[in-house]
C-alpha cells in the first residue's frame, strides 16, 4: 500500500518536488489561516452542521502541511533522513499514514453526510441524531487510524531494516505480513477510495433525478450548494488518490513492476497535492468566507 521510494531516487527530482511542493505549501497554509479566521469570527459558518465536515478535512490538511511536509521537504533538500534515528522513523511512518488515512476517511464520511443531509435529514435533527450520524463518525476518524498504526508501526513484532537515504526510511515491516498489510491496504485506502467515487456519483444522480421537484426552492439552493461542495472537493481526491490506487491494484495482484520509476518517483506523493490543494478548494465551497464586498448576491 504504502510504498516509499528508493534512494536510486536522482536529485533533480527531489529538487523539482521540493520547489513544487514548497511553493504551493505557503499560500496554503496562509490560505488556511484566513479560513480559520472566519470560522473563528462567524457563529453562523461554524454553526452549519454541513460545514463541520469541511473544517475538519481543512484542519487535518493543516495540520499535515505545517508538521509532516516540512519533513518530506527537508528530505528532498538534503536526500537523507534527518536524524538518523529508529525511533523518529517509526514517528514519522505512524505520522504519515495516520494522516493520509484520516484524511481518506473523513472524505469518505462526507461522501455519506451529503446524502444523509439532503435526502434524511431528519435523522439529524435532534442531539442523539447528530451525535449518532454526524459526530461519532468524525471522532471515529481521528481514534481508529492512529490507533491502527499505532499497533502496527510500533508494536506489532518484526524487525525493521531501514534506509536513511530514502522518503519515509524506506520501509516498514509490517507489510511484509501479507495478511495485516492487505487488511491494511483494502480497509484504510482502497475502501474509503471506492466510497468517496461511489458516494459523489450516487449523490449527484439522486440530485439530478429530483432536480425537477426541488427547481427554484429554498430546500434545491442548499441542497446546489451541497451537492457542489462535496463535487468539488471529491474530484481533488479522484485525480490524486484514484490513480494511485488503481496504479497500486495492479502492482498489487497483476504487474508487480507496472510503472515501478514512475510510482516510486510521483505517484507515491500525490496525496500530498490534496492536502496542498484542499485550502484553495475549500475557500471556492465556501463562498460566504469571501470578504462581502466581493460576493455576487444570487438572484431569487
Amino acid at each position: 500500500m504504502n510504498e516509499t521510494t528508493g534512494s536510486s531516487e536522482p536529485p533533480i527530482v527531489r529538487h523539482i518536488k521540493f520547489y513544487l511542493f514548497i511553493s504551493i505549501e505557503l499560500p496554503s497554509v496562509s490560505i488556511s489561516i484566513y479560513i480559520f479566521y472566519k470560522f473563528y469570527h462567524s457563529y453562523e459558518i461554524r454553526s452549519r452542521i454541513n460545514n463541520h465536515s469541511i473544517l475538519a478535512l481543512l484542519v487535518v490538511s493543516f495540520i499535515a502541511l505545517t508538521t509532516e511536509l516540512p519533513i518530506t521537504l527537508q528530505y528532498h533538500s538534503s536526500g537523507h533522513v534527518k536524524p538518523e534515528d529508529e525511533r523518529f522513523c517509526l514517528f514519522w511512518i505512524w505520522y504519515n499514514y495516520s494522516l493520509k488515512a484520516i484524511d481518506l476517511f473523513l472524505m469518505a464520511w462526507t461522501s455519506i453526510e451529503r446524502h444523509i443531509l439532503i435526502f434524511h435529514s431528519y435523522l439529524v435533527l435532534t442531539s442523539i441524531g447528530k451525535l449518532k450520524w454526524h459526530y461519532i463518525p468524525l471522532v471515529i476518524s481521528f481514534v481508529y487510524v492512529p490507533l491502527f498504526y499505532f499497533l502496527c508501526v510500533t508494536i506489532y513484532p518484526c524487525e525493521n531494516n531501514f534506509d536513511y537515504s530514502s522518503h519515509l526510511c524506506r520501509s516498514i515491516c509490517f507489510h511484509k505480513i501479507t495478511w495485516l498489510s492487505t487488511f491494511d491496504w483494502i480497509t484504510n485506502i482502497l475502501l474509503p477510495s471506492l466510497i468517496i467515487e461511489f458516494g459523489s456519483i450516487t449523490l449527484l444522480i439522486r440530485i439530478l433525478i429530483q432536480f425537477k421537484k426541488m427547481k427554484r426552492t429554498i430546500k434545491w439552493r442548499a441542497t446546489r450548494k451541497m451537492t457542489l461542495q462535496l463535487i468539488s472537493i471529491s474530484s481533488l481526491y479522484s485525480i490524486f488518490w484514484i490513480s494511485f490506487t488503481l496504479i497500486s491494484i495492479i502492482r498489487l495482484f497483476f504487474i508487480p513492476e507496472f510503472l515501478d520509476k514512475m510510482t516510486l518517483y510521483y505517484f507515491h506523493y500525490s496525496p500530498y497535492f490534496v492536502q496542498l490543494l484542499m485550502p484553495c478548494i475549500c475557500l471556492f465551497c465556501l463562498p460566504e468566507l469571501w470578504t462581502r464586498k466581493n460576493r455576487v448576491v444570487p438572484t431569487q
